[in-house]
């Protein structure tokens, strides 16, 4: 034991230092892996006031906010809300005047210290509360149309309080309502915000009012030198048949005039114009007509009103009866339409169908790119600027699309003879038409120039032929030529081969 002790004692210096090292190394390790950290909090915190003292109130607005410096872990600073926060300001004991103020901050996280709060100090001005009763003045803005009055108006309540800071509250000389009644012919009615104003009409500040509406009913009446008359429109003359008067508007609708009440009171409710002429009109009239104005009365404006008496055509209906035509049909194909005819409902305005003829109308049916077979098509109407096609019967037309039949025999030489006979005397040629006795054929020395050409129609084209010789036909088949007559008499011509081809 004594030697174990004794051992211990030696040692203890080195014990501590061991302690010491490892209590650094634990440091140093758990700051490794979550640094301390000493950074501005990214947010600006708003200061709350303490509760005033009784009868104070604070003059201006409180809008106070704080930034906060903060040294803790990274960990705890990424944790950290605007709510961990507690910022005031201790306003309990303070008398009326202006206070600079400390403020007072606390933060709910640990392990952290708030290092720096900016600013750390606000001034705060305060002053006795007070309430005072006043009325309500309306006050109207603008004017009524020309003819009408405002009356007295009605508010209600007739007074509100004023609640607010004594130096402000002074100032207020007039709680006022502000009402428009300009261009108005009507009485006007609503809830209006309140006011409080000084000696110069400007809004005082920091003044509560309870309530801070009122409702206000101004009166708005016609002066009795004044009187509204209604524009009535005074027409002559008919317009081209076909067509219809669709609207008659007068802007404005109505006039002022004005003049002594007695003189006012015997006016019928209406004014009448001088006669707009629509004899063979078509389209829309604009006219500024005169006003046929009472004697002893004024109109009280300076521009006549205008008059807009709109014409249309009258819209009607017509069925036709067209042969469709057939479009992009391919080559070698023939089509075979079902029905035969398409009626078409047509609309538009009356004048024009009445002007329009079949021919003006088109039923087209596309066929383009179409196979054979049999196809059910949507015809297609083509009509007039204006017309409109309603619909047709039927709304789909068969069409039979079938292959043309046709010879394509192979391609044979095309060759084209001359020659010239030497005049001899007919003998005519023992044959079943002509009775001629035959004599010895000429020498004759054609020229040949085969080509091979495309295959044509078949024609058949006579020769020409002598005074008193029978008419014949001369041919040719594979490149060779014949006639039937071996001997001619009459003077040398050309001889011409007829021309089979085909196509």
């Amino acid at each position: 034991m004594k030697v174990m002790l004794q051992w211990i004692a030696t040692n203890s210096p080195l014990m501590v230092l061991a302690l010491i090292l490892a209590i650094l190394a634990w440091v140093v390790a758990i700051e490794e892996a979550d640094p301390t950290v000493e950074q501005r909090y990214p947010q600006e915190i708003p200061i709350t006031p303490s509760e005033l003292p009784e009868g104070m109130t604070i003059v201006g607005d409180f809008n106070h906010d704080v930034q906060i410096t903060v040294r803790a872990p990274r960990s705890v600073f990424n944790s950290i809300k605007t709510d961990d926060f507690t910022v005031t300001v201790d306003l309990t004991s303070l008398d009326s005047g202006v206070h600079r103020v400390p403020v007072q901050c606390e933060l709910a996280k640990n392990p952290s210290r708030i290092i720096r709060v900016e600013p750390d100090h606000v001034t705060v001005k305060l002053e006795p509360q007070v309430e005072q009763v006043m009325p309500v003045r309306v006050q109207l803005k603008g004017e009524p149309t020309l003819g009408y009055v405002a009356r007295t108006p009605v508010v209600t309540p007739s007074q509100v309080t004023m609640i607010g800071p004594s130096s402000y509250v002074s100032r207020v000389l007039e709680i006022v309502a502000q009402v428009s009644v300009q261009d108005t012919t009507a009485d006007v009615e609503g809830q209006f915000k309140l006011s409080p104003q000084d000696a110069e009409g400007q809004s005082v500040p920091y003044v509560e009012l309870q309530p801070k509406e009122a409702h206000v009913y101004v009166p708005i009446e016609l002066s009795v030198y004044y009187a509204h008359l209604v524009i009535k429109v005074t027409l002559e003359g008919q317009i081209t048949p076909g067509y219809r008067i669709t609207d008659i508007s007068v802007e404005p609708p109505t006039v002022t005039v004005f003049g002594v009440p007695s003189v006012i009171n015997a006016l019928p409710a209406y004014i009448e114009t001088e006669p707009i002429n629509l004899e063979g009109a078509q389209s829309d009239i604009v006219e500024r007509p005169v006003l046929k104005v009472p004697p002893n009365v004024s109109i009280a404006m300076d521009e006549q009103p205008v008059v807009r008496v709109s014409i249309e055509p009258i819209q009607s209906s017509l069925t036709v009866e067209v042969v469709p035509q057939l479009q992009g049909l391919e080559a070698g194909f023939t089509a075979t339409v079902s029905p035969e005819t398409v009626e078409v409902i047509l609309s538009g305005p009356l004048p024009l169908l009445d002007a329009l003829e079949t021919k003006d109308v088109r039923v087209v049916l596309d066929l383009y790119g179409l196979p054979g077979g049999t196809h059910q098509i949507e015809p297609e109407v083509v009509v007039p600027e204006g017309v409109k096609a309603q619909s047709t019967l039927p709304a789909t037309v068969q069409v039979e699309i079938k292959a043309s039949p046709t010879f394509t025999p192979p391609i044979t030489p095309t060759m084209t003879i001359t020659g010239t006979e030497s005049p001899v005397e007919p003998t005519a040629e023992p044959t079943e038409e002509s009775t001629v006795a035959p004599t010895p054929e000429p020498a004759i020395e054609p020229t040949i120039e085969p080509t091979v050409g495309p295959a044509l129609r078949s024609t058949t084209e006579p020769a020409p032929v002598a005074d008193g010789v029978s008419p014949s036909v001369v041919t040719r088949s594979c490149g060779i030529w014949r006639s039937p007559l071996s001997k001619l008499t009459a003077e040398g011509f050309p001889l011409r081969c007829t021309r089979t081809a085909y196509r």
